[in-house]
């Protein structure tokens, strides 16, 4: 059984809406005019701004399966939903322990950047908001705002130098010397 997700935190989520289905570990997104995102505020976005967002998600999760992303169970076009494996909450909410439970998370987060460069996308917002974990395997999800590079390197800069530098201030230097 869905139900509706919002977040704790505040200042996340302005595009889509969230369901999760604890039970059989799935989480549902739908792009629509009226999403209720996890900020518990209904979109701002246009509908144009929300369908190129859907489409983008949808070209960059067929593009990149892998073990960086979740498992994308269905596409439903008609209804601008997909859903994949949920593996658990965003790596935001354990900021404080996060290096105990991903030890090589520095190291997992090189991994996944190179990966992305290999497949020529900056994904332009990687916060830790946007991240998880499959078990011990760190895994990256909200691909919207991913863009080919080196298409908006500044959001992509942006990116490490704010939320990615949460998990070890030298991390943005490393990160940029994948560029």
């Amino acid at each position: 059984m869905f139900e509706l997700y919002k977040s704790p935190l505040p200042n996340l989520g302005t595009c889509v809406e969230v369901h999760i289905d604890h039970v059989n570990n799935i989480i549902k997104r739908q792009y629509k005019y009226d999403a209720i995102t996890v900020n518990g505020n209904v979109t701002k976005k246009s509908p144009h701004e929300i369908d190129s967002f859907f489409n983008n998600e949808i070209y960059w999760l067929s593009k990149l399966q892998s073990e960086w992303i979740p498992k994308t169970l269905d596409i439903d076009i008609e209804n601008k939903t997909i859903l994949q494996e949920f593996t658990g909450d965003c790596l935001l909410y354990n900021l404080p322990t996060l290096h105990e439970l991903v030890p090589d998370i520095e190291e997992q987060l090189i991994e996944m950047y190179k990966f992305f460069k290999k497949n020529n996308v900056f994904k332009c917002n990687g916060s830790l908001s946007n991240l998880t974990l499959n078990k011990n395997q760190l895994v990256a999800f909200d691909f919207k705002w991913a863009e080919h590079r080196p298409n908006n390197i500044e959001m992509e800069l942006k990116s490490y130098d704010i939320w990615l530098s949460k998990i070890d201030k030298n991390l943005s230097i490393k990160l940029k010397e994948l560029l």
